[in-house]
């Protein structure tokens, strides 16, 4: 009978929640290439390993049956695991979601979708959502994409709404779909969504992308930061903004969900609005009355104390 280790746990664990994993993965768990080879021999030859193809594994029958039967853990293979428009997704999730931190916090869109499964209720298997880390379901958008391609983000973030995730991040793949998505979402109302931070999927951007899910508290470090926060007294309002007896202040990463909130408080509150964002990301906020500060990455970053992992 073949003993399943630490190692192999930890590889299955992983499967669980990517429901599939590279081989660069597997080899990071086990070591040296010799050793990987040797152990997904045994495994895939037991069926508690399959290969999907030659660079991709899950769990095989006997694996899910242990982890059930062992670990009281059910898996749900992915339909389809083979189909080109499977393993497309499947990499837009991983990419995302194997990041150092967003890992600790990573529900898969498939997880997702199945833990918040009402009777007859549950999200459109249309929804681009990849997955939802702290709270925040996060979207890609391709540089291929229709503008009807754009404008069905729209519908997609009001469902997932409706199953309790209300702050969002859209990565863009090019400038021209961030302009185009901006634009989209003037022409749009009643969104519903209590925060949208547009970035660019750049290396800038999912730095910016790991601060907002692996440093919850990255806006008050911010605040801290100004000189503000030593002269006047601050409270938290419910919006997640900051204000002092006349002066409402945003921290935010491109949150284009702020702007109608800030224009709505503007117009029934006699306070002068300051927003702190990152250089590049002023557009957001464009036609708001207010002051905006904009924030060099590498100034943001350090007052964050945001650090690079292996795999940024």
């Amino acid at each position: 009978m073949l003993q399943i280790s630490e190692k192999d746990n930890k590889l299955f664990d992983m499967i669980v929640k990517f429901k599939m994993v590279p081989y660069d993965m597997v080899r990071k768990i086990y070591g040296s290439p010799w050793t990987t080879y040797n152990r997904i021999r045994k495994l895939t030859g037991r069926s508690y390993l399959q290969k999907v193809n030659h660079y991709i594994i899950t769990l095989g029958e006997a694996g899910i049956a242990y982890l059930e039967e062992v670990r009281g853990i059910t898996f749900e293979p992915l339909t389809k695991m083979t189909a080109e428009e499977v393993i497309w997704r499947w990499q837009k999730v991983y990419e995302i979601g194997s990041r150092e931190h967003i890992l600790p916090h990573f529900i898969s869109c498939w997880d997702f979708k199945r833990e918040t499964r009402n009777g007859n209720s549950e999200m459109s298997d249309k929804n681009k959502m990849l997955c939802v880390a702290r709270g925040y379901g996060i979207y890609r958008i391709s540089k291929e994409a229709a503008q009807k391609t754009i404008s069905e983000f729209f519908t997609d973030i009001k469902e997932a709404t409706t199953f309790g995730v209300e702050k969002f991040v859209v990565l863009c793949e090019s400038k021209e779909k961030v302009e185009e998505f901006l634009a989209a979402e003037e022409r749009i109302q009643n969104i519903g969504a209590k925060e949208i931070n547009v970035l660019g999927y750049t290396q800038a951007g999912l730095k910016i992308l790991d601060t907002i899910i692996g440093i919850p508290d990255y806006k008050e470090k911010i605040l801290n930061s100004l000189p503000v926060a030593k002269t006047q007294s601050i409270l938290k309002n419910t919006h997640g903004d900051f204000e002092t007896e006349d002066m409402i202040i945003h921290i935010g990463a491109g949150d284009i969900a702020a702007k109608r909130r800030l224009q709505a408080l503007k117009a029934v509150a006699d306070k002068t609005i300051e927003i702190i964002t990152l250089k590049g990301l002023e557009d957001r906020y464009k036609g708001l009355e207010a002051k905006i500060i904009a924030l060099e990455l590498s100034e943001f970053l350090k007052t964050v104390g945001y650090k690079d992992g292996e795999n940024r």
